[in-house]
Order: C-alpha cells, then sequence, then structure tokens
C-alpha cells in the first residue's frame, strides 16, 4: 500500500481520472436528460434559488471535518499521537481524491490511510486493524442512519417495501452476527489463527469489529461514532439543500433512503463509479420516490459538484505532495501523546 501511495499516485492519473470523470458525467446528464426533457431541466435550472448553494457547501465542510475527526480519534486510540486537524485533512482529501479520480477504485484511498497510519508509528496488523476499524465504525453510523430512515419511510408511506425491507432485515442481522464474533469469550480465538491468508484476513476483521464494540464503551470512542455522524449527516444535507435549490422537496425519510440505498453502488470496487453509478442510482431512486426526473437530475448534480469537483482539486494537490506530508506526520507522531481514555489496549 505504501508504494501505491508515494510512486503510483502521478500528475498523469490525475489528468486521465479527470478526463474519465468528466465524460462519465457528461454521459450521465446526456442519457438521463433525454429521459426528463432538456426543456424541463433548463426550466428548473433557470428557477434555481442559489442560497440554497451555501448550504450544500456548508455540508461538504461537515463531511471533511467529520471524516477528520473520526481519523483522529482512531489514531489517538491506545495513548497515540494527537495529529493536528490541519495536518489530516490534507491526508483525508489526498485520499478522497485517491478513491475518486486517480484510477484505482477504492483501494487507493484505503492505500492512503494506511499509509498515514504506517507514518505514525502503527506496525502492519495494527494499521491494519485501525484502517478497517474506522471504516466500520463510520458504515455502522451510515447503516443505523439506513435502518432507521428505511423504517420512517416505510411508516410513513413514502418508500416501497422492495426499498426499506432489504435494509430492516440486513442491518439487525449483519449487527447480530458481529455481536456474536466479537463476544469476548471467542474474540482472543479468532484473532490468535494467523496461519494462513485466510485466517490472518479473519483475525484482522474481528480485530478491527472488537475495537469498534470496545469504543461504543468509552466516552472517547463514542466521540468517534459522533465524528462519523457529522460525515454521514453533512452530505445528507448537502444533497438536500442541492434539491431545494430547484424547488423539489422530498420527505426527509425518503432522501435518506434514497440516497442511502444509492450510496451502496460507491462501494462497488470499480473505478469512477462515485462520478456515474451512484449519481444514476440515487437520481433514479429520487424519481422512484416522487421527485420529478429533471429535478432529481439536477439536485444531484448540483450535490456532487460540492461534493466531487471541488474537493477534488485541493485533494488530487495534496495527494501529489504525499513526502512532504509524510514528514510532516512522522514529527507529528514524535510529540506527545494524548491523554484520555483508549478504546482498547494499545496495539504496536
Amino acid at each position: 500500500m505504501t508504494e501505491l501511495s508515494e510512486r503510483q499516485l502521478r500528475p498523469r492519473h490525475l489528468v486521465l481520472g479527470v478526463v474519465l470523470a468528466l465524460l462519465v458525467g457528461a454521459a450521465l446528464i446526456t442519457g438521463v436528460g433525454r429521459v426528463a426533457g432538456f426543456a424541463d431541466i433548463r426550466r428548473a435550472l433557470e428557477g434555481a434559488d442559489l442560497r440554497w448553494l451555501a448550504v450544500c457547501a456548508i455540508g461538504q465542510f461537515i463531511v471533511f471535518a467529520g471524516y477528520t475527526g473520526a481519523l483522529r480519534h482512531t489514531i489517538a486510540d491506545g495513548g497515540g499521537p494527537w495529529i493536528p486537524s490541519s495536518l489530516l485533512v490534507r491526508v483525508v482529501l489526498a485520499s478522497f481524491a485517491a478513491t475518486q479520480v486517480f484510477a484505482f477504485g477504492g483501494i487507493g484511498g484505503l492505500a492512503l490511510l494506511y499509509w498515514l497510519l504506517r507514518r505514525v508509528g502503527l506496525g502492519r496488523d495494527a494499521a491494519l486493524v485501525r484502517l478497517i476499524g474506522l471504516n466500520t465504525a463510520v458504515f455502522l453510523v451510515f447503516g443505523i442512519i439506513g435502518w432507521g430512515a428505511a423504517g420512517w419511510a416505510l411508516l410513513a408511506g413514502e418508500a416501497p417495501l422492495g426499498m426499506t425491507l432489504p435494509w430492516l432485515v440486513c442491518i439487525p442481522v449483519v449487527l447480530a452476527a458481529a455481536r456474536w464474533f466479537t463476544a469476548p469469550s471467542r474474540v482472543s480465538r479468532w484473532t490468535s489463527a494467523t496461519d494462513g491468508l485466510a485466517r490472518k484476513a479473519l483475525a484482522i476483521g474481528v480485530g478491527a469489529a472488537a475495537w469498534v464494540r470496545r469504543c461504543l464503551a468509552t466516552h472517547d470512542g463514542r466521540r468517534l461514532l459522533l465524528w462519523a455522524g457529522c460525515y454521514w449527516l453533512g452530505d445528507i444535507a448537502s444533497m438536500w439543500a442541492a434539491l431545494r435549490a430547484y424547488g423539489a422537496e422530498p420527505h426527509l425519510a425518503a432522501l435518506v433512503a434514497a440516497y442511502t440505498t444509492g450510496y451502496l453502488v460507491q462501494l462497488l470496487p470499480i473505478p469512477l463509479i462515485a462520478t456515474g453509478g451512484v449519481d444514476a442510482a440515487t437520481t433514479f431512486l429520487l424519481n422512484a420516490l416522487g421527485v420529478p426526473l429533471e429535478l432529481a437530475l439536477v439536485g444531484v448534480v448540483t450535490h456532487r459538484v460540492f461534493a466531487f469537483w471541488l474537493p477534488v482539486i485541493p485533494g488530487s494537490v495534496f495527494a501529489l505532495s504525499l513526502p512532504s506530508i509524510g514528514r510532516a506526520l512522522q514529527a507529528a507522531a514524535r510529540a506527545e501523546p494524548q491523554p484520555g481514555q483508549p478504546c482498547g489496549r494499545p496495539v504496536r
């Protein structure tokens, strides 16, 4: 993963990624626009209330602040260093750019975060546990939001059973399985057997889930989850404001249900899926829930401007300047560790 972070992120990857993203975005607008009707899209744009765009920007600020805060608490766990937020946000933006436009799919962003955890002093296995644990915590909050929105939308009659039932069934099953695997009486058994690739992967995964479970029992750990909540709620608020800018007013439960379901497309390990697949999925999901197709399209595209195109500019710059960021991280890691209650035993 370190090789990917420092040697393979080149300007040509940025140029290629941006060109492909533009092509995918143009294809989305052209394809869905033909169905929605370009005349209706033009009228929607002409009637836009641009004041809502400020809310879109504020929402994205909360997104990156939320993930940075969660990452900061992840590093500080177990007596780790308290890295300045101004430094961490550069890595977060760089990991975003690596995920979105450097043509590596989701692995690019994960590789950069692993690189970060190694730079601040964690060993290989410990860095993997923290990396997977961080994202497990973030998506635990995502799952809870999706489950709550699905239940609310179903009760309010705002979403069909086919969209809500999978959330209502799968999230409790996943949480029950995680609770079983991470029971204190079983964790040592799962994490001690590391012979063979499959058993080692299982040990890392269970160790990460157990780390999240320990976080839930501590004040500092719960703050990590609060930061993760800011990450998701900021993006949902940004999407809501983008739709309101064009006069669309979907029920909040329906909006969140469409957002969370559409976001699942982004988790597929396909380069540039976030610039096309997730937008198309969210557009049609919003339309299925009652938002006119032209308003859903312009709202989703506007959200993408703030969630993708604006952050990718500084993110790409930071991704291309990783050596200097790495030196700053190592210097910050040598500072005094932040006192506080850890989520669990330090893993070095």
